[in-house]
Formats: structure tokens, sequence, C-alpha cells
């Protein structure tokens, strides 16, 4: 009889920790292209209504956690064109937020490229992970793209005054090289440093573009959270109440006998 109280017991507490513990650890996170600019930075002009001008065109993209950290972002491009604008076209930086607030926590930023529009694509890109507390609305930490038609954007369509990355690298918060890849290909992939980026409040929001604007990149993912963010589940606590019932069943038939022994 105290085995089989035992072994109650036994099964429902190691069953409770298999569905305690089956939160996903590794995931693979799928958003798309819903917005037209960073919020507070539409122009008042045409721009606002067009969701990509010229080329490339953003469809989507995928965040990657592994054991609730970050390890991979994907954007899926399309339409480059070919020509002349590949001189002109240029990855700007990959902003960050970890939380529900709008400032940017992290930012991915070239660490070779700080013009971001000479003309001049490096041959293999040289990207830095960094720390940062950058409000979005802090319309003068950014680089800014130029206006449609003028300047070095003579003859070319683009997105006017939106931010396309930060005018200079940050001087402190440096977390590590950031692998990028895919440039003038269907899918921008940035691979990040192990166990750097922790995505434990079940949001990440993503802000990218390239370095006319075209089209903007502003994403709020939702993702899984950790274990201990769940309430229990309706058959976790039928498991547990198991577990605690064959406990109690067992200490009593422990008790009953010891008082025989004793007797």
């Amino acid at each position: 009889m105290k085995r089989a109280i035992l072994g109650s017991f036994v099964a429902g507490a190691f069953l409770l920790g298999i569905v305690g513990t089956s939160s996903v650890h590794a995931d693979i996170i799928s958003f798309g292209d819903i917005s037209k600019y960073w919020p507070g930075y539409n122009n008042g002009t045409v721009d606002d209504s067009k969701d990509t001008i010229g080329v490339p065109d953003f469809t989507g993209g995928t965040v990657q956690l592994d054991q609730w950290y970050l390890t991979q972002i994907t954007l899926n491009m399309q339409r480059w064109g070919t020509g002349g604008a590949w001189g002109k076209l240029e990855p700007g930086d990959l902003f960050l937020s970890v939380d529900e607030d709008t400032d940017w926590e992290y930012v991915v930023y070239a660490d070779n490229n700080p013009q971001k529009l000479d003309g001049a694509t490096p041959t293999v890109w040289d990207y830095n992970l960094y720390a940062i507390d950058l409000a979005l609305n802090d319309k003068t930490a950014y680089a800014i793209s130029g206006m449609d038609g003028f300047d070095y954007w003579q003859g070319y369509l683009i997105r006017d005054a939106h931010p396309i990355g930060l005018p200079a690298a940050p001087t402190t918060g440096s977390l590590g090289d950031v692998d990028f890849t895919g440039w003038q290909t269907n899918t921008l992939t940035f691979v990040f440093p192990t166990d750097t980026i922790k995505l434990d409040a079940g949001i990440l929001s993503i802000g990218f573009t390239v370095n006319c604007a075209n089209d903007v990149v502003y994403e709020s993912v939702n993702l899984p959270l950790p274990p201990q963010y769940h309430a229990p589940e309706p058959a976790s606590m039928l498991l547990m109440g198991t577990g605690l019932v064959g406990l109690a069943g067992y200490m009593r038939a422990r008790k009953k006998s010891a008082e025989k022994k004793s007797s």
C-alpha cells in the first residue's frame, strides 16, 4: 500500500515537472510588414501613404531565440532593381527594443561605414552590437535620409527625412560582433553573440531601413515567455493536487506504522 501511494506521488510530481518545464526553449517567430514609417516620423507628404518607394521591398522576417536569448534576425527583401541604383543603396543600422516602451536598448551599427551615404558598399560588413538608451522620438540623435531628387539622391526616389541609423558609433556599451550577410539578396541575416540579448519580456521591437528609407521596418514581435511568467494550467494544478494527496497519504501511513511498532 505504501509503495502504491509513494508511486502515485512520484508519478504526479514527475508529470508535473514535465508539464511545468515544457515551455519553448528555442523558437523561430515570423513577422510581417505593417508600418510605413517609424511612429512620429511621418513627413506630411505623399510618402506617408506609401509602403515602398523605389527598391528594395521589405516583406517580413523572422526572430530566432534559444533559451530566450536572441540568436538571429532575418529580413526578407524583394525587388532590388539593377544598374546604378546599387551604388546608392546601403544598409542602415538595426535598432532593437526589448521591452514595451519606445526606447531603443540596442543598436547593430556598421562600424566600417559611418557615413551610410558614401556610395561605396564595403566588401565585408563590420557590424557590432552596442547597448544604448535612445528615445525613439529624439529626432536629433539619428542620421536622416535626404530629400527626394536632391543632391546625392538626384534622379532617385527616396523617403524624405527618416532615421536610417546613428551618425557615429556609440562610445560605450560594446557587446561584440554581429555577423551580417545577404546584402543585395532576398534575405538579410543578423547573427548575434551568444547569450547577450535576453528576451524575457515577451516582446521585441525592430527598427531598420536602407539608407534611402524607401521601405521602413518598424515591427513589434510577440515572443514566448519563460516559465516563471506563466500561471499554472488546469492540468498542472490537477497533477500537483494528485502529488500532494499521495504525499499526505504516504505520511499518514508512515505515522501509523511507527505507532504500531512503538506499541
